[in-house]
Parts: structure tokens; sequence; C-alpha cells
């Protein structure tokens, strides 16, 4: 009763100090919002749903049928505030998914499906940053590989002397020859052929070089190579003519000539960059930026014509020097680079106890090595060579020697008979003249990129797949062979694009010529025929 105002004792009563303080009290208390009750938050926070929305209608329409559990539901949340009862329903909702979700994949975990997804796609990000072979795909392909159901090759006829070279903007393909031609074509039906969109070709009314109106220009000798920027707004060719051309994607115009001191042999980009690297006869790399229209900087080291060059993402690139029997890592960033050295002779083999051993047991002839011709990097570290006595080699950036070389690995070329090796008209004296028979080159050699599998070509009719061992890709071993009268001629180019969808899908296109880009020595191939051939497989 103490606190009940009318049994107070008035004189008690504690006195306003002044009228300002009074006053000031009363504007502050008459001008406070009074504190909401929990039923009020509760009906300003009410969030949206089918169950919600019935029971504000049975509280407005006055419904009077509520039963004691949602009476007792209602006393026990009574009190919390407009965060408890969000995180509330918030909790409430997720555990209604997961009830949900085991119902649903009793028979198909789910959850663990896209943990899986997850994991690959964060595995092949870091992989692709790092530069690893994330892409074991060797498996998938060899069970697709059977000679009872071959796969089915699709052949298309080029019109032009001698095809050198050959790069793919997905849909879109490029292909060049020794007749100054470019042709543009649509490569985005799987089972068709390609179908053939543009062309453009040169000749030598193109000698001068027309400073006024670039649009006019173009090669005036043989191009040997094409390559496409990575975000297919241009195209840049090489040829013996000294000029590195960029041209326009889209309708094939000349936008600019750079010119360089002697034939360009082989170009690539990096991946993912405007960079571009290009390999030409005098002995040197030139690096370009694409956007800009400049060449950048001029490396040096080899002492041969550099035959091939390839890039991926980082900014290194690796090269080959054709008769000076190198291969050279270039480190741009670091200005720096690696040499490795081939020529595979019977000298260095004898040196060795194990390839003694095995020389002694294997019957099969040696054949010294030449000159490395063709180069293609499988990831950052590893990279695959071809050369001119059949010997594909893997190498890595951990040694300085090849890691594994397959010597004639694809074949010995038919033996001369006595009427083509010698003009005697004994046959006794013909015999002792025909020279022992010569390995098919590696013309062509292509490492899909951060898988386990690359693909060498000669001119025998057959392309080879081969596989990379795991896990520690320090070998190879062969896959199979596609051997069909498609690939008659010399291999002159392979490239591959992977292909997205529900089933995915690598596309592999083979360039085929009847003569070497880079001369007449191998005379005329019986059957050969300008054509380019692709074939696809499921991943």
């Amino acid at each position: 009763m103490a606190g009940d105002p009318f049994l107070s004792d008035p004189s008690k009563k504690r006195k306003r100090s002044n009228k300002l303080t009074s006053k000031t009290k009363r504007t502050k208390s008459s001008t406070s919002t009074p504190t909401p009750t929990p039923t009020a938050n509760l009906q300003d926070d009410e969030i949206s749903s089918g169950s919600d929305s019935e029971n504000e209608n049975e509280h407005v329409n006055g419904g009077e049928d509520h039963n004691d559990s949602e009476l007792s539901s209602d006393e026990e949340f009574a009190d919390e505030t407009v965060n408890d009862k969000r995180r509330r329903l918030a909790k409430q909702y997720l555990e209604n998914l997961k009830q949900n979700e085991q119902e649903l994949y009793d028979e198909f975990d789910a959850k663990d499906l896209d943990d899986d997804i997850l994991a690959r796609r964060l595995q092949k990000d870091v992989a692709e940053t790092k530069g690893y072979v994330y892409k074991f795909i060797g498996d998938k392909i060899k069970d697709q590989l059977d000679e009872e159901y071959p796969l089915q090759l699709i052949t298309t006829r080029i019109g032009c002397k001698n095809l050198t070279s050959m790069t793919i903007n997905y849909p879109y393909l490029y292909t060049v020859s020794k007749d100054i031609e470019i042709i543009k074509w649509d490569i985005s039906e799987t089972h068709k052929k390609p179908k053939r969109i543009k062309h453009t070709k040169g000749g030598n009314k193109y000698f001068e070089i027309n400073s006024i109106n670039p649009q006019s220009n173009h090669h005036w000798q043989q191009i040997n190579c094409i390559a496409a920027s990575p975000d297919g707004k241009y195209i840049v060719t090489g040829g013996d003519d000294s000029r590195l051309i960029i041209w326009s994607s889209e309708n094939l115009t000349c936008l600019k000539i750079l010119q360089t001191r002697a034939s360009v042999n082989s170009i690539v980009f990096r991946r993912n960059s405007d960079q571009l690297f290009a390999a030409c006869a005098d002995l040197r790399i030139r690096t370009y930026s694409i956007n800009q229209f400049t060449q950048l900087e001029i490396l040096y080291g080899h002492q041969d014509n550099i035959s091939d060059i390839s890039a991926l993402a980082k900014e290194t690139c690796v090269s080959v020097g054709s008769r000076d029997k190198t291969a050279m890592f270039w480190k741009i960033a670091e200005e720096s680079r690696l040499t490795f050295r081939g020529g595979d002779s019977l000298e260095k083999t004898k040196s060795k106890k194990k390839m003694r051993q095995q020389d002694e047991n294997n019957e099969t002839p040696f054949y010294n090595e030449g000159s490395i011709d063709v180069v293609s990097m499988i990831d950052e570290s590893h990279f695959v060579t071809g050369s001119d006595n059949g010997n594909v080699a893997l190498w890595s950036l951990a040694k300085k020697k090849p890691l594994t070389t397959q010597r004639l690995a694809h074949g010995l070329q038919p033996q001369f008979t006595p009427i083509q090796a010698s003009s005697e008209a004994n046959e006794e004296l013909a015999l002792q003249q025909i020279p022992k028979p010569q390995p098919y080159w590696i013309t062509a050699i292509h490492g899909v990129p951060y898988s386990d599998i690359f693909i060498t070509g000669s001119f025998n009719g057959t392309i080879k797949i081969w596989k990379l061992e795991e896990p520690s890709l320090r070998s190879f071993k062969l896959l199979g062979e596609i051997k069909q009268n498609n690939f008659n001629g010399c291999i002159v180019k392979i490239d591959s694009v992977e292909i997205p969808g529900t089933i995915k899908k690598l596309k592999i296109f083979v360039l085929l010529s009847k003569e070497h880009k880079f001369g007449r020595w191998l005379g005329k191939l019986p059957g050969a025929r300008n054509a380019l051939v692709n074939f696809t497989v499921n991943l």
C-alpha cells in the first residue's frame, strides 16, 4: 500500500525546484513514444507465408476456433523481440529445407554432389592459376578409340595451294596457305563440315605498303602462321615477307602491319591476354601488345632458325631452335631463360648403362637427332617436343634433360627399291647402294592445355594420341592411333577446342597439306591432299 498515491502523506512529497525543469520534464515525457508491446512487434514484423496469411485472416475475421497448441505457442513467443523472431523464422526455414531435401534425396545425395562440384571448380581454378595439369581425360578418350567402332572423321577439302597453319577461336576457325590466302570457317555445327564464311587473298601487287590506306595492305609472300586473340577481335598472320599483319577477325580487313627483319615462322597468343609471341627466322623472339599495335621487346638466345613456339596463361613461352637442337623456356617478367639441350645421339646413349643394355637387346636401329622442329606446352612446367628422327620427348622445368623419349614414334619410311636407290644395271651393286630406311619426322604436335594427353602427326597417314602417366607426369605411353585414308598427306598443324554443354566434348582438328610448310623435302606424297579433318570425342 506504500505505493498508493491516495494513502501517501502530501507533506512528504518532493517539491519542484523551478518551472523550467518541470516544463522540460513535462515536454520530454509528453513527446516520448510509448514502448511498443510484444503484440505490436509481432504484427509489424509479420513475414508473409501461406500459414501466416491464413492466421492473420482468421484473426481479422474474428475467428474463435484456436486450439490449445496455438494458444500455448503464442504465449511462448509473446516476449520475443523483432530480431529474435527473424532469427527463429530463418532457422525454421532452413530446417524445413533440410527436411524436404532429405525426403527428395533418399536415393540421390544432392548435397554431396554439390560439394563435389564446388570442390572440382575450386581445384580447377587453383590448378589453372598455378599452371598444373588438372584435366585427366586420357582414360575417357581411350574407351572411344575402338578399331571395331572407329571415330567419325569429317574431311573438308580446301582448294588452296599447300596449307601451312590454322587457329581456333570458337565458333570460328582460320586457315592460311602458301598461295597467300586467309579463310574464315564456321565450326559451330558438330557433325557437319565447317562452313566457309569469308576469305582474302594477297599477291605480288601488295609488295609496297600503303601507309595512307592501311586496309588495302596484305601479304605478298607465303603465310606461315596465324593466331587468333583470346577476345576474338583480332587475328594475326606472319609470313616469308617479314610482315606481321593484324586483321579484324570480323571482316578480315588489314588494321596494322608490323615489320620484322626476317620470316615469321610461328606465333602464339598468351591465354586471356593480348600479348603475342612471334618466332622469327633471324634467331629472335619478339613480343607484342596487339591491342596497342606495338612491339614490346626482343629475346635473343637461339643459334638457328626458330621453327615453333608455344605458350599458356603465364608470362612465359617455350621455343625450339631447329638445328641448334635446343628448347628454350623464356621467363619474360624475370628477363631470364632456361636452355634444354636435345641432340639425342648414339654417343649419349652409350654413356648410360641402362640405355646400353636396352640397345643391345633391341634390334631397332638408332637415328641421331638432327633438329627439334615442333613444341607444345602441356602445363606451365611440362612441354613436349618432336624431332626429325621421330623422337617425341617430354620435358620438365625441374630437369635439363628429357624425362622420357619415345624414339621412332611414327615408325620408319618404306625402304627404297634398287631402281629407286641406284642407277646400276647390276642388281647386286644396286642392292648395296640402298640406304637404310629413314624415320618419319614429327611434323606436328599438340598438347591439350592442362590435360594428360597430347597428339602427334607426321606424313605416314596416322595421328597418335599419347597419355601422361599419373601422378608423377614423368613418362607417357601410347593411348591409341587413328589410321585412315583421311590423313593422307603431311600433317602441318593439330589443334583442339572444348565445346561446353550437357555433355562436354573435345573437338580435334588436323590440317593436311601436300608439302611441308617450310619446303618440298618430302617429295610427292601418295594420295596427299589439302584438307581439314576433324573428329569429336566425349569428355
